[in-house]
């Protein structure tokens, strides 16, 4: 038999146990839990803003003459990441770097990177485009999308609060678990039905 102590270390293995016996509650140090699960809060903006602003990450393409730089960017962090065909081992693999090969493989690239970082989905947003992309910029999304990076993003879920029964109290998902559990189970519906699509 094994033995344990007191506090819960077994002495044979080393390890602890039940050390969240008896604990209603744990704490997720995971920074992006939030965004993941959908209910952190965005900036929305305004619809009719040039600038795009309701989303968690967002995929950035710059189209010069000589280049194409693709960039993600958080919405609280900033610039996570860079691809571009000026990096030297980009470059000597391509025979131009600024023709839709290029943009397609920088897409490549581009959500390899991603996928590492653990981002699936992020906005695309060209900031001189607008509804119609032109030949470069579909060969980038089709890169993209080629290595399975979707480019919208799952919606945001507000919290709803509710009165309870007595009239005077109210308490929303957070506070309630069974509210909670709901909540996730429909999230998660929702989720798997906009990343099949």
């Amino acid at each position: 038999t094994q033995s344990t102590g007191s506090s819960g270390i077994n002495a044979e293995y080393g390890y602890v146990e039940n050390v969240t016996a008896g604990k209603d509650y744990f704490y997720n140090r995971n920074p992006r839990n939030a965004e993941l699960l959908g209910y952190k809060q965005r900036v929305s903006g305004w619809t009719s803003d040039r600038v795009c602003t309701n989303y968690y990450n967002r995929i950035e393409l710059e189209k010069t003459g000589k280049h194409i730089t693709a960039r993600l960017i958080h919405f609280e962090s900033g610039e996570l990441f860079t691809v571009s065909t000026r990096e030297p081992w980009i470059r000597k693999r391509l025979n131009k770097t600024y023709d839709r090969t290029a943009a397609l493989n920088v897409g490549r690239i581009m959500a390899d990177r991603m996928k590492r970082s653990g981002i699936n989905c992020a906005k695309f947003w060209d900031p001189l485009e607008s509804a119609y992309f032109s030949a470069k910029t579909e060969a980038f999304m089709s890169g993209l999308t080629m290595e399975g990076v979707s480019l919208s993003e799952p919606l945001v879920y507000k919290v709803t609060w509710d009165v309870a029964e007595d009239g005077d109290t109210a308490h929303n998902y957070i506070h309630d678990p069974e509210l909670l559990l709901e909540y996730l189970e429909k999230k998660a519906a929702e989720r798997s039905a906009i990343m099949d699509h």
